[in-house]
Formats: structure tokens, C-alpha cells, sequence
């Protein structure tokens, strides 16, 4: 059920492998509508956004459950209602100001955009605050009512588990520690896909566990070390300059919005 194709760049352009994270926090709040607009309008085949639900069981897209950081608050996501959190702002590098979107906004907008991929990451806090069953159905619900390809993906692996019992879309696993372990319920759980962070990769040669599944590595920051993950077997490569790297690759002005 994997969407992307496999890894080695074959001329194929950045766009083909190349993952807008929380679409583009270096310049607009992440995972906002904003910024995940101007990644789309970049060329974007790819992105990532993170969803937590409220207090009265809405998905929205935003990563910390906890307010201090993106909005200055304290409060929690899980919380509050969908009403109250949108009469909050979250803040990002440039000083620009957003609300967070809900999944099905997001996932509307995305939809505009032929041919772009949505990889769609449930938070362990709303897991814990709803339960298993709930969170997982809850983003579903929206996943399946999108007009865009989405991938369903969560570090943990239960609601990955269940996701695919519901055998309603592909589904990734992101885990933490390279360990035996990892690479154990890997192998059991047969995801499409495996994320794993750029500090966490071993840096002996050809690391990559071979299965069934595509390889996305997350916080990559330049297109030598993009590259060199490519090269050892990575499929994909999340990053959060998706326009800029373009814009360098091919010599062109800064993409930047003015």
C-alpha cells in the first residue's frame, strides 16, 4: 500500500523525495495553513503535519499538546475546546501569526493540490487523554474523507497496529532508539513506512533494515546530507526549507516570502 516509489534518484527532481515538514517553520508557524499553502505552491509532492485532539474530540493540526511554546499559554490542546483553541494564535521563527487549522481544513486545502501526498502524525497526548480507540477513529474519519492520498502514522505503535486492522489506509511507524527492538516490531508490524530521525541513524555503512516498507528520515537540514541518506537506501527525506533547498538546488533566488 506504500505511495512513494523507491529510493535512488535516477534524475528524478527534489520534488519526487523531498517531505515538507509541519510544512514550512522556517518562515511561517508550523503546521499552519500559511505555511503549508507556500510549501504547496513551491511544488511540495510531499508533507507532514502533526494532529492532537480537543477537549471536545476535534482533530487539529498542531504538534505540542502543551501551549507554552507555539502560543505563550498555559493550557493544553487536549484541554480545551475547539472553540477556545481557535481564539489562540501560535507564533513561528519569522513573527508571523496563525491559528491552528483543523484536519479537515488541512487536509481540504492539500486536496487542491493534485498529486501531493499527506502524511498525517497522531501525538501520543491525545492518545493518552481520549484513549486508543477513540484518537485513532477520530483521525480516520477525516483521513478518509480527504480528496488527497494520506498516510495514518503515530510513534506509537499500537494505534499503528490498530490503523492497520482497520485496513482503511497505509500507515507509518516512527520510532526513537536504532535498537534490536525497534527493528523487531518493525518486522512484525510491517509498516509502509518507517521514520526515524536524521540523529538516530547509525552512521556505520548501510544501516537500513531491509523489509517491506519505504524509509523516511525526518530533520535533515541540507541537500549534501539528504543526499548521502539517499545514496544508503532512504526513500524519502523530511526537511523544513523545502522551498529554499529548491530554490538552491536550481540556483534560483531565495524563496523566502517577502
Amino acid at each position: 500500500m506504500a505511495i512513494a516509489s523507491s529510493a535512488g534518484d535516477h534524475g528524478s527532481s527534489l520534488r519526487d523525495w523531498l517531505v515538507a515538514h509541519r510544512g514550512w517553520p522556517d518562515a511561517y508557524p508550523e503546521n499552519s495553513l500559511e505555511g503549508m499553502q507556500a510549501v504547496l505552491e513551491a511544488g511540495a509532492r510531499f508533507v507532514e503535519f502533526d494532529v492532537q485532539i480537543t477537549a471536545d474530540g476535534h482533530a487539529v493540526v498542531i504538534h505540542d499538546d502543551d501551549l507554552d511554546r507555539l502560543a505563550g499559554r498555559r493550557a493544553r490542546v487536549t484541554g480545551l475546546s475547539l472553540a477556545e483553541l481557535q481564539m489562540l494564535s501560535v507564533s513561528s521563527k519569522a513573527g508571523t501569526i496563525a491559528q491552528a487549522p483543523t484536519l479537515a481544513a488541512m487536509l481540504s486545502l492539500i486536496g487542491h493540490y493534485p498529486g501531493v501526498t499527506a502524511f498525517v502524525e497522531l501525538k501520543r497526548q491525545s492518545i493518552r487523554r481520549h484513549g486508543l480507540h477513540a484518537s485513532v477513529e477520530c483521525v480516520l474519519d477525516q483521513i478518509e474523507a480527504a480528496d488527497c492520498p494520506v498516510v495514518f502514522i503515530s510513534f506509537r505503535w499500537r494505534a499503528v497496529r490498530l490503523a492497520q486492522k482497520l485496513d482503511r489506509v497505509p500507515v507509518g511507524w516512527a520510532f526513537r532508539p536504532w535498537s534490536p527492538l525497534a527493528r523487531w516490531l518493525s518486522i512484525w508490524l510491517k509498516p509502509d513506512y518507517l521514520f526515524v530521525r536524521a540523529d538516530r541513524v547509525p552512521r556505520r555503512p548501510d544501516p537500513f533494515w531491509p523489509g517491506p516498507w519505504l524509509w523516511v528520515v525526518y530533520a535533515v537540514a541540507d541537500l549534501a546530507s539528504a543526499r548521502e541518506l539517499r545514496a544508503r537506501g532512504v526513500d524519502l527525506i523530511e526537511v523544513d526549507d523545502l522551498p529554499g533547498l529548491i530554490a538552491a538546488d536550481s540556483g534560483g533566488e531565495d524563496a523566502r516570502p517577502t
